[in-house]
């Protein structure tokens, strides 16, 4: 196993010379963590390259060991930032909610050794805190969702929103006929609110090759895949066909499928399930093709809501149909015209058949991408 960066770091460290610091005890647990003593020697006593790193019990206690460490770590950011904040936070009005500063971290590669006897490719997910450095500001921005017929979810969802930055803010207005507005307001010295008045934003030109799908698109997506869980609420493999959970002693099908999409490949093994965090790390690194595919083939400034939606299409006809599509063409090219698909509309609505026939899941999905690419609704 490549020793893991933190841990690397955590090595190197003068403070961890010191048998007393805190350092030396964050080494030595995540040594006894990831190095369960797997070493083994040989006849003359010299030390052999271990098989696996770890057996499947150990993977197990060592994923419970890091998600209950960072549970510790995020209650700790908590009490840090409240202990400084809180009343200030309540002035403007501000939900912290440490979940909002979650981000994965760099997985570690393990080679588990199963009950059967074989040895597994996994890793070992970790997680960081990306926390702003959180300051009592002479002024914030605040959305106002207007409410009525117009309002989307994307509207309604970010209603008294509070940002501390200008950059933070999205394009308001959101979509055609959308009312609603954004408030600069100059606070007093405990976070009181002075004056107010309307602030408008400027619509921002993205770079496609520099863009990612964002959380809130992440999330949207996770709506849109089919998924199968046990009773402890972990994922566990299924029959994409037939959308039935795999007996773990039958052979897999062809479409042996687990979390989010993700068709399971020779080599993988998730005989015992995965959780949701290790369901969403496999969604994420599965998407990154789709993101590649409308990185290299969309080459005008996209919205996020609509890159959002165009990696959820491309994610599910895959990466040639995507690039080959007259979807594609539409959007790269104004004066472009199809004599099969009169509008870019109709070209996205195309992609409705599985097999060969008419799917009414993929006419929902296609419906919920084109109002996410066209009014922004996740």
């Amino acid at each position: 196993m490549q020793t893991p960066k933190f841990l690397q770091e955590l090595l190197s460290s003068p403070e961890y010379g010191d048998k007393n610091s805190e350092t030396y005890r964050r080494a030595t647990k995540y040594m006894n963590i990831l190095y369960p003593g797997t070493v083994q020697f040989d006849a003359s006593g010299r030390m052999m390259r271990p098989e696996y790193d770890m057996t499947l019990k150990q993977f197990n206690a060592a994923q419970a060991e890091i998600d209950a460490d960072f549970e510790a770590e995020k209650d700790d950011a908590t009490e840090e930032v409240m202990e400084d904040f809180e009343d200030y936070f309540e002035n403007i009005g501000f939900d912290f909610n440490i979940e909002d500063y979650v981000v994965s971290g760099d997985p570690i590669p393990v080679k588990v050794l199963m009950p059967g006897g074989y040895i597994s490719k996994r890793q070992l997910d970790t997680y960081e805190l990306d926390i702003p450095e959180f300051k009592i500001a002479p002024k914030i921005w605040r959305w106002h969702s207007s409410g009525g017929e117009n309002t989307c979810d994307e509207c309604e969802s970010r209603d008294g929103t509070v940002y501390f930055f200008p950059d933070d803010i999205p394009v308001c207005p959101v979509h055609e006929n959308c009312a609603c507005h954004i408030t600069e307001e100059t606070l007093d010295k405990n976070g009181k609110t002075i004056s107010t008045k309307p602030y408008k934003t400027e619509q921002k030109s993205n770079k496609v090759s520099d863009m990612k799908m964002s959380d809130k698109g992440i999330e949207w997506l996770k709506g849109k895949e089919d998924r199968v869980l046990d009773k402890r609420g972990n994922h566990v493999i299924y029959d994409d066909a037939t959308k039935k959970p795999v007996n773990p002693n039958e052979p897999l099908p062809k479409g042996a499928t687990i979390g989010y999409g993700h068709l399971v490949k020779p080599g993988e093994d998730f005989t015992n399930g995965i959780t949701e965090r290790q369901a969403i790390a496999l969604l994420r690194s599965d998407i990154a093709v789709a993101e590649r595919a409308v990185n290299d083939n969309i080459t005008v400034p996209l919205a996020q809501n609509q890159y959002d939606a165009l990696v959820s299409l491309a994610y599910n006809i895959g990466s040639g149909g995507f690039k080959n599509s007259t979807v594609v063409k539409y959007i790269n090219n104004p004066d472009f015209h199809s004599s099969v698909y009169s509008d870019l509309e109709s070209a996205w609505r195309a992609w409705n058949r599985t097999q060969g026939k008419v799917s009414n899941g993929l006419i929902n999905r296609r419906q919920n991408e084109w109002n996410l690419y066209k009014r922004g609704i996740y």
